[in-house]
């Protein structure tokens, strides 16, 4: 336990607190009759009062919490040899600075010094944010640059945090959101911790199918700063932009329209990555378990033409139905139809009309035109070389593709088309990390990106527990 020394601190007595609310009152009643003055202004000066109170508040709760820690190893959980008692710790809150006081023990066991108390109020070693401050710098940093965040949270009502301490707070979380994905990296390579992510996934009823859907987008990175010119003397060009890849995962019944007939997708999972193709193929794997790949009637992969992709289908989910994305396949049509008819539109639609009714309205679409672009490569002898290039690269294309074409079923399944979903998903992550002006290092973008899908993934909860009693006060809302 703590030392007996009781928190009699002058602010919380009846008079104490009878004095702070006339302050109080005081306060706000001249701000109130200021010229000049608004709402605002009064807000501002209520949440200024109530820190001058929440620090005794905050620090008599937080002592009586740490007394009621049972005196034990929090490693080992077996007794400590009092050796101390009354060690102070500083440890910065949101209503301001807290003076703590604890006790320290022994462990016979470990080896090791243990304060129980630092185990009971969730703080780490030498660590000065306590846990919501934590949460609070870390959020902050995943929506804005650190100094941009500096000048917003204390125009928003938290607390103050200089860029300093929201840059530490927010890499020391990327590290442990990091460990927790490199912890998931490891379940994927045996059948326990298969299991054991598999059984994470939530009951289904009824069979539904899993959709998966991957890409990729650029981020800029300061690899060999400064050396530039030097490397390109040895005729070596530095590399900047780095891929990142990116998923999203979710089930057919969770797609829905909102009132004004907005496509929503109600829960899906994530997945980005800039460690490599590798690292990237365990994480899909481990969070298309958690929802719910072992149980899924069918799992259906959309993407556009990418080989990579397609190779981690094949290596990870070869039983999956695959599908190229529509848009992009209209898109090789309209590469086709400019070089034929001269960037003429209007010829160009006419010609592509048929086709697109054809590719999604008949069972074997894809088929009937790739026969159609190869007759015209065969009939056409007045193509230039470059018309005669462009359609044979776009025959390919289909020859390669065309059973992953089947759109008339997916209609008639309501499956998605298009990989609209996942698109979206990789400009969400590229407004954070690709501001104008901005580099990150490896270390520093591989962390934050864990650090935020860690986040979209509805499990912040790993890393701040305080986080879970909010969530289940939600859902329990949510179901009155």
């Amino acid at each position: 336990m703590l030392s007996d020394t009781v928190n009699s601190d002058p602010a919380l007595t009846p008079k104490g607190i009878a004095d702070w609310l006339e302050c109080a009152q005081a306060r706000l009643r001249h701000l109130a009759q200021t010229p000049g003055t608004s709402l605002g202004h009064l807000e501002i000066a209520l949440i200024e009062e109530l820190h001058h109170l929440g620090i005794p508040l905050l620090t008599q709760a937080a002592t009586a919490q740490g007394q009621a820690a049972p005196f034990v190893c929090p490693r080992g959980h077996g007794p400590l040899q009092r050796e101390a008692k009354g060690h102070r710790r500083n440890v910065d809150s949101v209503v301001g600075q807290l003076r703590l006081s604890r006790d320290y023990g022994w462990c016979a066991q470990c080896q090791d010094w243990f304060y129980p108390a630092d185990a009971r109020w969730g703080l780490q070693p030498n660590v000065p944010a306590s846990p919501r401050l934590q949460e609070i710098a870390a959020e902050a940093v995943l929506k804005m640059p650190c100094a941009q965040a500096e000048k917003s949270l204390p125009r928003l009502g938290a607390c103050t945090l200089s860029a300093t301490t929201l840059h530490r707070e927010a890499r020391r979380q990327g590290q442990r959101a990091l460990a927790l994905q490199q912890a998931d990296l490891k379940l994927t390579t045996t059948a326990a911790g298969i299991a054991q992510l598999a059984s994470q996934s939530s009951a289904h009823s009824q069979p539904f199918v899993l959709i998966l859907q991957l890409d990729a987008w650029n981020i800029r990175e300061r690899n060999d700063w400064g050396h530039t010119a030097a490397l390109r003397k040895k005729g070596k060009e530095p590399e900047r932009w780095h891929w990142v890849y990116t998923a999203t995962l979710f089930r057919l019944d969770q797609r829905g329209h909102t009132a004004s007939k907005r496509p929503v997708i109600s829960e899906r999972g994530f997945v980005a990555t800039r460690a490599g193709l590798e690292i990237f193929e365990h994480l899909v794997y481990a969070e298309a378990l958690r929802r719910g790949l072992t149980r899924a009637a069918e799992v259906l992969v959309l993407a556009d033409g990418a080989a990579w992709i397609w190779n981690l289908v094949e290596n990870r989910f070869r039983r999956a139905t695959q599908r190229v994305d529509l848009y992009h396949v209209k898109q090789h049509l309209w590469a086709v139809a400019g070089e034929l008819y001269d960037q003429d539109k209007d010829e160009a639609r006419q010609w592509l009309r048929p086709l697109f009714r054809q590719l999604e309205g008949k069972n074997d679409g894809a088929a009937g035109v790739l026969q159609t672009l190869k007759d015209l490569l065969r009939a056409r002898e007045q193509m230039t070389p470059t018309q005669r290039e462009k359609l044979a690269k776009e025959i390919g294309y289909f020859t390669t593709h065309a059973h992953r074409m089947d759109y008339a079923r997916g209609k008639r399944r309501k499956e998605p088309l298009g990989s609209g979903a996942i698109e979206s998903t990789c400009r969400q992550y590229q407004v954070r990390f690709k501001r104008a002006g901005q580099f990150w290092s490896l270390a520093g973008d591989e962390s934050l990106l864990a650090l935020e899908t860690l986040h979209r993934n509805g499990r912040w909860q790993l890393l701040f527990a305080h986080a879970q009693p909010r969530v289940a006060e939600c859902k329990q809302a949510n179901q009155k």
